[in-house]
């Protein structure tokens, strides 16, 4: 043909680039054809990636976050275990007038009243508070108090007077302070128990 004719009068230097040029084309072609493709496939892959690792990362935090939380509230709830340990029942808290005379005796220290005042509620517990007025000797004072810490149920003493009677007798000291029991919330108080005035 006459194509033929034209290509068989180039000289292979000519041919040659000819080839090159068609060579050059072709990969173009197949590069915005094939490879282009190919590569923005990829580079969507590659987007696809990050956001999946990103996606695990944000999870990763959460599970720190949730293990943190879960380890909060078991430290919590073992805190929450050795309070209702020391806090008395409502049956106990019922018997604190007695247990106090008890401890009275035992360090001869005299109860002239013991007076419940309001009770303090909180989230947790409820405070059951009570006015006393003691009469004793300054050693066995110190004997009740520390019988009072040492009670299997928590006793808490606050707003303490102390003052020393003038006339001489059995007791050197009149003291006044408020003692109070606790009871956890998830029982009921019974505010009249034991109430009055020795």
């Amino acid at each position: 043909t006459r194509k033929e004719v034209q290509m068989d009068n180039l000289s292979p230097k000519a041919t040659a680039g000819v080839l090159i040029a068609l060579l050059v084309i072709i990969g173009a072609l197949a590069y915005f054809l094939v490879f282009k493709g190919w590569k923005q496939q990829i580079a969507s892959y590659e987007s696809q990636i990050q956001k999946v690792e990103a996606d695990i990362q944000k999870g990763r935090m959460l599970q720190m976050r949730v293990n943190e939380f879960n380890r909060q509230i078991n430290e919590l709830k073992e805190q929450l275990a050795k309070l209702k340990e020391i806090m008395p029942t409502k049956s106990e808290a019922g018997k604190f007038y007695s247990n106090l005379n008890l401890l009275a005796n035992e360090s001869q220290v005299y109860i002239r009243s013991i007076k419940a005042a309001n009770q303090i509620p909180t989230e947790v517990y409820t405070e059951l508070p009570y006015n006393l007025e003691l009469r004793a000797r300054y050693h066995d004072i110190g004997q009740f108090f520390a019988s009072l810490a040492n009670f299997p149920k928590i006793i808490n003493v606050r707003d303490l007077n102390m003052k020393a009677l003038s006339k001489a007798g059995k007791y050197s000291v009149e003291i006044s302070c408020v003692a109070s029991t606790f009871i956890y919330n998830e029982e009921t108080t019974d505010t009249g128990a034991e109430g009055g005035t020795q």
